[in-house]
C-alpha cells in the first residue's frame, strides 16, 4: 500500500481506505456488463422472432389492441385475384388481408369480418402457402389464421378438422403455461416485436456505456485523490469528495427509483438492484468522509508548520535586535543618550540645565 507521509499511521490507512472504495466502485461497475449481455441475447432472441414465419398461440386481446387477419376464398375460374387479394403460389387460393381498421375486437371478430366479406379464415396447407400468406402480411404481423384450439385439440376454423400441415414456433404452442388467459387462437408471424427488440438493444447499449462511463470517471477520480494526497493539496481533495458526495445523493434517488420498480413488478432482480446500489452508496458517503477528514489534517498541518518554524542564528527576527546593533529606544552599550552624561571625575551624571551652570562656573574659575 502506498504510503501518504501522514504523521499518524491511522490516516495512511484511511488515505487507502479511499482507494479500496474506488476498487469496489469499479468492480460494481464490471458487474454492470452482465446485465447489458442479458439484453443484448434477449434483442438477438427478439429480431429473429421478429422476422419468423412460425406460428404462436395467442389469447384474446383485453385491451384496445386488434391483429391483422387473412381471409381466403377459392381461385376463380379466370385464374385472377380480385384486389386488394393475392394468389398463392400454386394458384388455388385468393388471399385478402384484413387489416385492424376494419374491424375491431379479436379473433371471433375476425372469422365474422371474414364471413360478411364473403370469405372464410384462411388455412395454410403447406409451407409454401405460409410463405404466400407471410409476404403478403409483411411487416403487419402477428396476423389472425383460421385454427383455433377446441376440445382440447387445435383443429381448423369452419370445419372443425384437424390440420395436415403446422408450423409451430418451438415452446409452441403454450396455451398460456398456465395463465389466466388461455391461448387459445393461432397468429402467423411475430413483426410486432421489432420494436421490442430495438427497445432492448437501445438498453443494452445505455447500461454497457453507463458501466464503461463509470469506470472511466473512477479510474480519473483515483488519479487526481492519488495526486492530492502525494502533494497534500487539500483544494483537490475537498473537490474530490464534494464529487463523491454528489455521486451517492445521485445513487439514493436511484435506490428510490428502484424501490418503487421493485413494488410494480415484485421481482427478485430489482431487489438484488437495490442491495448493490445501497452497497454503492455507502461507500461513496464513506469516501466522502474520509477524504474531508483528510483535507482537514492535511490544512491544520500546514499551519503546524508555519508556526513551529525555527529562527537561524545570525538572521534577524521581527521585533528581537541582532547583538551589537542598535534599536529605535535603546542604547548600544558604551555610546550615550541624549541629555545624559557619562559619569567623570569631577562630577556626576546631571540633566542639562546642570550642565550650562557646571560649564559657567569652570570659565570663571579660570585665570
Amino acid at each position: 500500500m502506498p504510503n501518504f507521509n501522514f504523521p499518524d499511521q491511522r490516516d495512511n490507512k484511511q488515505a487507502n481506505y479511499l482507494f479500496a472504495g474506488r476498487g469496489c466502485i469499479i468492480c460494481v461497475s464490471l458487474l454492470g456488463f452482465i446485465p447489458a449481455g442479458i439484453l443484448w441475447a434477449a434483442s438477438r432472441e427478439t429480431f429473429a422472432a421478429a422476422g419468423t414465419k412460425k406460428w404462436f398461440s395467442m389469447a384474446e386481446p383485453q385491451d384496445a389492441t386488434v391483429f391483422w387477419g387473412v381471409c381466403q376464398t377459392s381461385m376463380p375460374a379466370g385464374g385472377t385475384c380480385e384486389k386488394p387479394s393475392s394468389s398463392t403460389t400454386d394458384k388455388k387460393k385468393c388471399l385478402y388481408p384484413l387489416s385492424a381498421t376494419q374491424y375491431s375486437g379479436g379473433f371471433k371478430e375476425y372469422k365474422q369480418a371474414c364471413v360478411k366479406k364473403g370469405l372464410v379464415p384462411v388455412i395454410i396447407e403447406d409451407e409454401k402457402q405460409n410463405n404466400d400468406v407471410v409476404l403478403m402480411l409483411g411487416e403487419n404481423t402477428p396476423a389472425w389464421i383460421g385454427l383455433e384450439k377446441t376440445l382440447g385439440e387445435w383443429r381448423l376454423s369452419g370445419s372443425g378438422a384437424l390440420p395436415a400441415y403446422t408450423n409451430w414456433h418451438a415452446d409452441e404452442p403454450n396455451s398460456g403455461d398456465g395463465k389466466d388467459l388461455k391461448e387459445d387462437y393461432a397468429v402467423v408471424g411475430m413483426g410486432n416485436l421489432k420494436l421490442l427488440a430495438g427497445a432492448l438493444f437501445i438498453g443494452a447499449l445505455v447500461v454497457c456505456a453507463c458501466a464503461l462511463l463509470t469506470i472511466i470517471v473512477v479510474c480519473v477520480m483515483c488519479c487526481i485523490q492519488y495526486r492530492a494526497l502525494l502533494n497534500k493539496n487539500d483544494g483537490m481533495l475537498t473537490c474530490v469528495s464534494l464529487c463523491d458526495a454528489c455521486c451517492g445523493c445521485l445513487s439514493c434517488l436511484g435506490i428510490l427509483a428502484g424501490v418503487r420498480e421493485a413494488i410494480a413488478a415484485g421481482g427478485s432482480v430489482s431487489a438484488i438492484t437495490i442491495i448493490v446500489r445501497i452497497i454503492c452508496t455507502v461507500v461513496l458517503f464513506g469516501m466522502a468522509y474520509i477524504g474531508w477528514i483528510l483535507k482537514t489534517k492535511i490544512i491544520c498541518q500546514r499551519q503546524g508548520q508555519q508556526v513551529a518554524q525555527p529562527v537561524i542564528l545570525g538572521q534577524p527576527v521581527m521585533g528581537q535586535p541582532v547583538m551589537g546593533q542598535p534599536v529605535m529606544g535603546q542604547p548600544v552599550t558604551g555610546q550615550p543618550i541624549m541629555g545624559q552624561h557619562v559619569k567623570e571625575e569631577r562630577g556626576q551624571l546631571s540633566g542639562p540645565m546642570d550642565s550650562v551652570l557646571l560649564a559657567i562656573r569652570e570659565k570663571d574659575s579660570d585665570p
